[in-house]
């Protein structure tokens, strides 16, 4: 058919009086509105039946899909929340704790063998009393230590203590030769000013000194150490080490003068390259949980019972491990509250031998740059806003769930073998989170869609049809499509006559408790109704779902129809009520079904010549003395032909009118189906 095709329409109001109308419409935009206005008059009758003859090649053209414009906005709102929340700082801690989780699972690692911790614990304050020592006491370690490659005091000898002892401290800093001690930054409140001060060892231990170092560690919002300050430029013109890189240098021969930035913003000393972060920070990798390294008790090298040569050419750290000085620190490797397996905060003696074996060995770690982490973060909640937007939940929930255990995977493999840490968290409840919002969104507009089927479909057929219409959407094509089905108009006999005499009231309740149990036997066959006209019922088998054994239904619904009304006539005879009879038309064919009607008010229907001959079959039960009548052409579409050819009997060949041939009929040959004396 081309698109410039014709429709035809003939109406017939009762089959008493024939009111021809023929209304030939283009394909202008006029033709669904002239096609309510038809419809809308035709309905005033009685039996007002519509021939369809054509129909124009047009699209219908559907209400604008706003679901693409949602999800865009879904998605933009998402991303601008998460990623500023992201920038922030919102999602800090809990980044944290994945970064620290990695090393958790990592579990411990070997730390370097030429890093030992010399201690000062419970057993040396046994021993040697209670710190602070006498200063010599440190002289005489630093010649227990005296093949060490580098030696450095965690701790400040900023005041002055008996001469000396001082002196002889001083004297073998400048014997051995290669000694690193230690300065603090405080800050002091001067003329109600804050300032920050370096607080240094004194001169003369300073003059045989190889280099010093402050010990400060930067925490975290948590209080957790991860990262370390590598130098500080606010003291001079120059930058001035901490005290693990200070001793770094040492090891390596190289002096604080030694350091120049690079291009690429880190610091470089030789072999020693430090990446520094935006803050002049960089993160130290931790090689386990609180004595990791190599501990000896200080006691037991200042009394010899550890070999010199144990110490050559290894760097010793002296710090105190002992509760009294409250030097200690969580790391990523403490567990907190009550749940610590052995995992104690670490000392900081060890918090500076893990950042002296991080720039020894160049294996810090590095944290992504913040636009990786908002592109990530965009790509995440794109991606999950995909899977989620259109799958079920429940399979979309199980991609949501593949996609965060391979990011996070990935995310532990390049931890793992390239030390960069990676955005873990955020990522991971920005994707449920999208997919919350979006399984959320998908709910409302199934909801809505599902309202949408009820109100289009509910009326017509069974609600087991309605809920396989949701669970399979494609097969729901409004506005006009092609199907082939059985038309069943069905009407009752003498209910005129019935009528006259009785109030309104009993008329309607009489004719509600037939169409009931007339409209529950069309949907148990799965069947569609169509509409009430009046006292008649028309039905549809084989739309909106496609039913290959339409014309099997329509004809087992029409003799379970006879059946009831028999039980409904022996109730009311029960009663002392007047009973009636029907008579039921069946046509099969292709015919065009959809909504049809005006925005304000649409119906689901069937259009077509094949509904109006089974209209008109409908009508000739009069004639036959029958109860059910249908068309040869529902004849050749019962599958199981065969089987019931002998049940079926032949009425001969009428003529219908509108159609130029005559068309074979049949009925049943079953009791209660052929006879019918009205």
């Amino acid at each position: 058919m081309n698109s410039n095709s014709v429709i035809f329409f003939e109406f017939y109001q009762n089959s008493k009086y024939p009111l021809k109308c023929k209304k030939s419409l283009g394909t202008d935009r006029g033709l669904y509105s002239k096609l309510d206005e038809i419809i809308s008059i035709s309905s005033r009758g009685k039996h007002t039946y519509m021939s369809w003859i054509s129909w124009p090649e047009r699209k219908w053209v559907m209400p604008k899909n706003t679901f693409g414009r949602q999800i865009l906005l879904i998605i933009a709102v998402l991303c601008i929340l998460l990623v500023s929340s992201y920038h922030l700082g919102w999602w800090n801690n809990l980044e944290a704790g994945a970064y620290d989780a990695w090393f958790r699972l990592r579990g411990p690692a070997t730390s370097p063998e030429d890093i030992v911790i010399v201690e000062m614990d419970d057993n040396s304050v046994q021993e040697l009393g209670r710190p602070p020592w006498p200063r010599d006491i440190h002289g005489k370690l630093l010649d227990k230590l005296a093949d060490a490659k580098v030696v450095a005091f965690d701790f400040t000898f900023a005041a002055p203590t008996r001469p000396a002892e001082d002196e002889a401290l001083a004297e073998a800093v400048r014997r051995h030769g290669r000694v690193i001690l230690a300065t603090s930054f405080t800050f002091e409140e001067e003329n109600g000013e804050m300032y920050q001060v370096l607080r240094q060892p004194l001169a003369e231990l300073l003059k045989g000194a190889q280099g010093t170092g402050f010990i400060n560690f930067p925490t975290e919002q948590d209080n957790v150490v991860r990262r370390t300050i590598p130098m500080d430029v606010n003291m001079s013109n120059r930058p001035y080490p901490s005290f693990a890189l200070a001793t770094a240098l040492a090891a390596r021969g190289l002096t604080p003068g030694d350091m120049r930035p690079s291009a690429q913003g880190d610091l470089l000393a030789g072999e020693v390259r430090v990446p520094l972060d935006v803050g002049l920070q960089v993160l130290i990798n931790f090689w386990g949980p609180a004595r990791t390294f190599n501990y000896v008790p200080y006691y037991q090298v200042l009394n010899g019972e550890v070999p010199a040569e144990y110490f050559r050419d290894k760097i010793v750290l002296v710090g105190p491990t002992t509760a009294l000085e409250q030097d200690y620190f969580p790391t990523p490797f403490t567990r907190g509250n009550m749940v610590l397996n052995s995992a104690l905060p670490t000392p900081g003696v060890e918090l500076h031998a893990s950042a002296l074996a991080s720039y020894l060995t160049n294996s810090y770690f590095e944290q992504s740059p913040r636009w990786i982490d908002m592109i990530i973060i965009a790509v995440m909640v794109v991606l999950a806003l995909l899977v989620s937007a259109r799958g079920r939940a429940m399979k979309a929930l199980i991609y949501i769930c593949l996609i965060l255990i391979g990011y996070t995977g990935l995310v532990g493999l390049i931890w793992w073998k390239l030390r960069l840490w990676l955005p873990v968290m955020t990522p991971v409840v920005s994707t449920v989170l999208t997919f919350l919002v979006a399984t959320l969104h998908n709910y409302i507009n199934e909801e809505m869609e599902r309202r949408r089927v009820q109100g289009l479909f509910g009326r017509y057929v069974n609600p087991s049809v309605v809920d396989y219409l949701l669970e399979n959407k494609d097969q729901i094509q409004l506005g006009g499509q092609r199907r082939e089905v059985t038309i069943m108009f069905s009407d009752i006999r003498g209910f005129t006559s019935f009528s006259e005499g009785k109030g309104p009231e009993e008329v309607v309740a009489k004719l509600n408790e037939y169409l009931t149990v007339m409209t529950r036997v069309i949907f148990k066959y799965g069947g569609t109704l169509d509409k009430y006209l009046g006292d008649g019922i028309m039905a549809v088998f084989g739309a909106p779902l496609k039913q290959d054994d339409h014309a099997e239904r329509a004809l087992g619904a029409s003799k379970e129809m006879l059946v009831r009304l028999q039980e409904l006539n022996k109730s009311w005879q029960e009663k002392g009520e007047l009973t009636f009879d029907i008579g039921i038309g069946l046509n099969s064919g292709e015919v065009v079904v959809g909504n049809v009607g005006s925005p304000e008010r649409m119906e689901y229907t069937a259009i077509g010549e094949e509904v109006n001959l089974a209209a008109r079959l409908e009508s000739m039960n009069k004639e036959y003395k029958t109860r059910i009548i249908f068309s040869e052409r529902t004849f050749t579409y019962l599958k199981r032909a065969d089987e019931i050819r002998e049940n079926c009997l032949k009425l001969g060949e009428a003529q219908v009118r509108g159609l130029v041939q005559p068309i074979a009929i049949y009925t049943i040959e079953e009791e209660g189906v052929a006879a019918n004396d009205q």
